[in-house]
């Protein structure tokens, strides 16, 4: 509570000294203090509380859903994030069939997972920015057509599907690179059932996602064959 509920206090005697209502008046006093000592609160601290609430793990007034990391007064509202990558190339054993695309390194995450290696699995109900970034080669004399898209739970998601065209091979020992990249928002319903997956193929097998190692003059970091993140961006 933060206003103090006080019955009547007496008025003052209009003539002399009354007993009954200075005995009156100290009863009153009385509440008001056992008040104070057991249930008040400032506003202040009251709007704290409920902001903290706000921001529990349980979905709030404004609408956060379920499962969200809370109010921290040290480093403020922790969400649930990832980067994954894979360190290995990324074959394409059948021009005619689609690929997952997988991971085999996490690089930091909260609340998301990897799991069969290329479904992301989320903690919590809400609308996610996926963002990747893919090294695609193409071993052949010719431009060459890669594409990529997002599946849904297993099905298709519609509209996700993206078409590059992979210039073809300078000579018998460089092959033709492209960064394919893409981003948009994910939406989980049900976290327990939903999940994302990322599905790419290639026009001949010579088409396929390549990692790099480490390279000097001047000293480089090695190139992994596919970079993706994912932040929590709203609920839904």
């Amino acid at each position: 509570m933060s206003k103090i509920a006080n019955v009547r206090l007496p008025s003052a005697a209009s003539s002399q000294y009354s007993p009954e209502q200075f005995n009156q008046l100290v009863r009153s006093l009385e509440q008001v203090i056992l008040q104070l000592n057991s249930n008040y609160t400032s506003v202040v601290d009251q709007d704290t509380a409920a902001a903290q609430s706000f921001f529990a793990n349980a979905a709030g007034a404004g609408g956060f859903a379920g499962g969200i990391r809370g109010f921290q007064l040290s480093n403020g509202i922790n969400l649930p994030y990832g980067m994954f990558m894979n360190t290995a190339n990324q074959t394409n054993p059948d021009a005619t069939a689609a690929n997952a695309l997988t991971f085999n390194q996490i690089n930091f995450a909260n609340g998301i997972r990897v799991v069969s290696n290329s479904q992301i699995h989320v903690s919590c109900a809400g609308q996610y920015l996926v963002t990747m970034s893919l090294q695609v080669t193409n071993g052949e004399n010719s431009v060459q057509q890669f594409e990529l898209w997002a599946v849904d739970s297993g099905t298709n998601y519609a509209l996700s599907r993206r078409r590059y065209d992979v210039t073809a091979r300078k000579d018998a020992n460089t092959p033709g690179h492209l960064t394919a990249v893409l981003s948009g928002i994910f939406t989980v319903n049900e976290p327990d059932v939903d999940y994302l997956e990322m599905n790419w193929w290639g026009e001949t097998t010579n088409v396929f996602l390549e990692a790099f190692s480490t390279d000097t003059s001047p000293t480089r970091p090695a190139i992994p064959s596919v970079i993706l993140t994912i932040n929590f961006v709203s609920a839904v």
